[in-house]
């Protein structure tokens, strides 16, 4: 089973507009509402790619049932602790005219810590050897970075491969906990890093640093230049093909579920990284929010390609 967390999680509202005027009234040609953040987005690939998952984390006030109903109707199992406040919403506007999008985040409520204790108990019933926990997304507020070091250490204590995908502290508390995989874009690994990373050679350097500071594998992720997964004794690129780009929401969160179909089914990183890139390609051909398509990730698979260099990585962190 692989088991997704979300702590902070969104309903995302999508609007497109032929063309959007800003000081002056749009029309709306279309809407969608889905529920969102990090971890409910790869339950939501996972499902879609025919794999079955659950998805926990935190859920506050009615949105938060609207999140955890959404998810049971599109056949997701999910199980997250109700709080007080109000799920938040995030706004993305899509201008067709240019194919640009522009995404409003709001920051969510404040969570009284003791749900932590809830949700890690709930946890320890589901996770048992073999499987796989997803740590993803942003912290709600006054919930401390050092959460995410938790979940993963809860993760190693129950035998199970922990996966981090997050962002500046979050993302560094994290990494703390030694998790199996760690999947970052290049903006995130540059914030953690406090450096411009240009170049593929800087990127691939990055990885290493990322192991270093306790991965097992990273993996960063830089848009049409591609993606780099460094392991213990192996650098591995990917490049997807060249796609008209609807948006971009969401791809990360495609190529980390494509990735995990393959290694949750005892595959490699060369498998792993080619249907991460090809469900990350796929999820840019879509509007909005609506992530990738099972069809279009298959037809995009064989187009991606994919690489290996051997080297002696430095070592992980103890």
């Amino acid at each position: 089973m692989i088991i997704t967390v979300t702590l902070n999680p969104a309903v995302d509202h999508t609007l497109d507009l032929h063309h959007l005027t800003l000081g002056d009234t749009n029309r709306v040609q279309n809407s969608r509402i889905d529920p969102g953040g990090k971890g409910i987005n790869v339950s939501r690939v996972l499902q879609e790619l025919g794999r079955e998952s659950m998805a926990s984390g935190l859920a506050p006030g009615s949105l938060g049932r609207f999140v955890e109903h959404s998810l049971l109707e599109r056949g997701i199992l999910c199980d997250f602790v109700h709080t007080r406040g109000q799920t938040r919403t995030n706004l993305t506007i899509v201008d067709e005219s240019i194919h640009e999008t522009t995404l409003l985040s709001y920051r969510g409520p404040e969570i009284d810590p003791r749900h932590m204790t809830t949700l890690e108990t709930k946890l320890r019933r589901y996770l048992s050897s073999g499987d796989w926990l997803v740590v993803a997304g942003s912290i709600p507020p006054p919930i401390k970075p050092e959460a995410y070091e938790r979940l993963i250490a809860l993760g190693r204590e129950a035998g199970v491969s922990t996966v981090l995908d997050a962002d500046a502290e979050a993302l560094a508390a994290g990494l703390r906990g030694k998790p199996d995989l760690v999947k970052t874009n290049h903006h995130e690994a540059e914030r953690l890093l406090g450096r411009e990373l240009g170049d593929d050679a800087l990127l691939e350097q990055a990885a290493h640093e990322m192991r270093a500071a306790g991965a097992g594998t990273a993996v960063i992720t830089a848009g049409g230049r591609g993606a780099v997964a460094v392991t213990e004794d192996e650098v591995w690129w990917a490049w997807p093909p060249e796609v008209a780009v609807v948006s971009s929401v969401g791809a990360g969160d495609a190529l980390l579920a494509g990735m995990l179909l393959q290694l949750s089914d005892g595959r490699g990183i060369e498998d792993a990284l080619r249907w991460g890139t090809a469900a990350g390609a796929a999820a840019c051909l879509t509007p909005g929010t609506q992530l990738c398509a099972r069809e279009a990730v298959l037809n995009t698979i064989d187009h991606v390609r994919v690489k290996r260099t051997t080297v002696r990585a430095p070592a992980r962190a103890n």
